[in-house]
């Protein structure tokens, strides 16, 4: 199992497309939120996405939890639980819905750990200022890959 997971891209599908390039293959493209692209470059991009605080214009959930072989992957951009200050909030959420996988954004600092059972993945930022940034999830191990 392969999960592509993308955040904070804030409009730069130039630098999506090389990610896009880079892995051509995956079963799942997750994206943090704060997209900044059209309905249609996110469906052609395959990218199962939630809304982040920029993403006034799209009509996204927050928060999704998806079933998949096996395990409750819990995907939110993390402004609503304030991650910026800590993960306690968010740590309590992925608990209370029984989430295998926590993905979250915001921050735009790539980040991952195993936390009380739960792995807790941000992929940085595609935009990132000085590092643009995603994860890889393959094999229950993560690698966060800089696109330049």
């Amino acid at each position: 199992m392969k999960l592509l997971i993308t955040g904070d891209i804030h409009g730069r599908n130039d630098v999506l497309e090389k990610v896009l390039k880079r892995e051509p293959t995956f079963d799942l493209h997750l994206n943090t939120g704060d997209l900044g692209l059209d309905l249609q470059t996110i469906e052609n991009a395959k990218m199962i996405a939630v809304k982040g605080n920029t993403d006034y214009y799209l009509d996204l959930p927050t928060e999704r939890l998806i079933e998949f072989k096996g395990l409750n992957i819990l995907l939110t951009h993390g402004h609503l639980q304030n991650v910026k200050y800590g993960l306690n909030e968010l740590i309590m959420m992925a608990k209370e819905m029984g989430a295998d996988i926590c993905i979250f954004g915001h921050t735009h600092d790539a980040f991952y750990r195993s936390i009380d059972n739960i792995i807790f993945i941000n992929p940085g930022a595609l935009t990132g200022q000085k590092n643009k940034t995603y994860a890889v999830y393959e094999k229950e191990k993560v690698s966060i890959i800089n696109v330049d």
